[in-house]
């Protein structure tokens, strides 16, 4: 019989697919073989031969890590051990624009946060609310459950950061060790990391190594366009928001209308 499903794991040869609460293992035939499935694929499977018969069409595909049909992507920044980087958090912010996923900002630590550094971080949150994003502190913890529920999430952050933290909090059945989230899917340190997907109550969490040391592998204007207020309003149309010759851009940096840091971001995502 057909059904559709969802893949949530893939090792070698092996599909794992999700039907309601049913898990199939399963295998690809015919031209599927020519295809690059990945983890997150919505596909047509037969639950006799157990066997994946069509993909649905995707509405987004990550490379690195490789996976598609994410919602949303929890951006778990730390602002003390690991320091709060602005970097990170505008190359996370991008690759979730250019990829159709919905950002959701999570600040950690800010209650063990130095009072210059608490007032620059919060000064931060505050630009970034501005400009339509979602921002909770790991203490909002009945709002990020809501943010989860019924989505494809996917966590990314620098390592300490607080994502086993945040995962314990939301479920307390867990008890995840900090730091261990790959253990409790049953993968110690040194085993093969691979990308896959948890039931999580209502929703599903994406774990997915790599996401942390992210290199952006796209073009000057794909990146150019994840920064949503740089807009279309310089000199010439092609303008790469370097030079100061009508650069609308660099207007706004320089009277504050466009946080230093967010075209500072820019300039190192370009390799400028």
């Amino acid at each position: 019989m057909k059904t559709n499903g969802k893949i949530m794991s893939i090792n070698k040869d092996l599909y794992t697919v999700m039907e309601s609460d049913s898990v199939f293992p399963c295998s690809v035939r015919g031209k599927l073989r020519n295809f690059k499935l990945t983890v997150g694929d919505n596909v047509v499977f037969d639950t006799e031969s157990l066997t994946i018969e069509e993909v649905m069409p995707r509405k987004n595909t990550l490379i690195r890590p490789l996976i598609s049909n994410i919602d949303k992507l929890f951006i778990v920044v730390s602002t003390n051990i690991p320091k709060f980087s602005t970097y990170l958090l505008d190359k996370f912010l991008v690759l979730s624009e250019i990829n159709n996923i919905e950002p959701v900002i999570i600040v950690t630590k800010l209650d063990i946060c130095e009072k210059d550094e608490k007032r620059e971080v919060k000064q931060a949150i505050k630009y970034y609310k501005k400009l339509g994003y979602k921002v909770y502190t790991n203490n909002q913890i009945r709002k990020i459950k809501r943010e989860m529920k019924g989505c494809v999430v996917s966590l990314a952050g620098q390592t300490g950061a607080g994502k086993s933290t945040l995962l314990n909090r939301v479920n307390k059945n867990l008890n995840l060790k900090i730091g261990e989230v790959s253990e409790h899917l049953g993968r110690g340190k040194h085993t093969t990391r691979l990308v896959e997907l948890i039931q999580f109550g209502d929703s599903l969490v994406a774990d997915t190594p790599g996401f942390s040391s992210l290199e952006l592998d796209e073009s000057l204007e794909r990146i150019s366009s994840g920064f949503i207020e740089f807009g279309f309003n310089c000199k010439y149309s092609s303008c790469t928001h370097v030079k100061n010759d009508g650069c609308s851009v660099i207007e706004r940096v320089n009277n504050g209308r466009i946080l230093k840091s967010r075209y500072e971001s820019y300039l190192k995502l370009i390799g400028r």
